[in-house]
């Protein structure tokens, strides 16, 4: 989902996809302002997607802008017809490193996967002031996105 996020701001934002595609797909930011190679953190730009309500996760804790698409699967495709997937929130944060927290790893030794996790720490409060976006038939419930109530 991150991607698609990238695809849409590089098109309509003065943010740019990082002109190296190993550095784009593999490490931090996935954009810059104005496309720069090495953008101090208040020029980056990471997009992230998520069906996590509250929680953000990394393989870095660099310092810089983030920008969440949290989205939910409906298969019946009632919340937007013909649509199995909908964007129900977006939040847009500057974390700092100290924002991080080390989480380990769960990747079994030679069975591949990632070497290193970071997670926000405290995510519900840190997003709370971080929403730009919010669908108006969406609600939490049991911090499950959810349809609202009478909505169809």
């Amino acid at each position: 989902m991150g991607i698609f996020g990238v695809r849409a701001l590089h098109s309509l934002s003065p943010y740019k996809k990082h002109k190296h595609p190993d550095v784009a797909q593999q490490r931090f930011p996935d954009m810059s302002l104005g496309g720069k190679l090495n953008p101090p953190p208040e020029q980056a730009l990471e997009s992230k997607g998520t069906t996590r309500p509250w929680a953000l996760q990394s393989h870095y804790n660099h310092a810089g802008w983030y920008i969440v698409w949290r989205y939910l699967v409906d298969p019946a495709k009632i919340i937007k017809s013909g649509k199995s997937m909908v964007i129900w929130r977006v939040d847009v944060a500057f974390l700092r490193e100290e924002d991080w927290k080390y989480e380990g790893s769960k990747a079994g030794e030679g069975r591949g996967g990632r070497t290193h996790t970071f997670g926000v720490k405290l995510p519900a409060s840190r997003s709370s002031g971080a929403r730009v976006y919010r669908h108006p038939k969406i609600v939490l419930r049991q911090s499950k996105p959810t349809l609202a109530n009478g909505e169809a």
